[in-house]
């Protein structure tokens, strides 16, 4: 899958954030890397304190629970079903329109 939009400019994103884009583009599937990494990617500007706090749990979880849960295979636990996590499956429902993933 190729994205056709510019990634977003990060140079005047806290060390917090740039790492956080790391840690969601390098999980270890490819899978997560996509699902997880685009959304933060494209995202984590409008990210607030509290939603990367939300970010930082999710992503101690392991991969394929997470993936589980983004596609409605496994129940979200209540601890990850937060804002950030139900904006993030927007994203991607509103994403698999037009791209088919998910």
């Amino acid at each position: 899958m190729t994205n056709s939009t510019p990634k977003p400019d990060h140079s005047g994103l806290s060390a917090r954030k740039r790492q956080a884009i790391f840690r969601a583009t390098h999980r270890g599937t490819r899978e997560m890397d996509i699902l997880l990494g685009s959304f933060v990617e494209y995202e984590i500007h409008s990210f607030s304190d509290a939603e990367m706090d939300n970010l930082e749990d999710l992503m101690e979880a392991p991969d394929w629970d997470i993936y589980k849960w983004v596609t409605g295979t496994l129940p979200v636990p209540d601890n990850y079903n937060t804002p950030l996590f139900q904006r993030w499956v927007a994203y991607h429902a509103e994403k698999s329109k037009t791209q088919h993933i998910l």
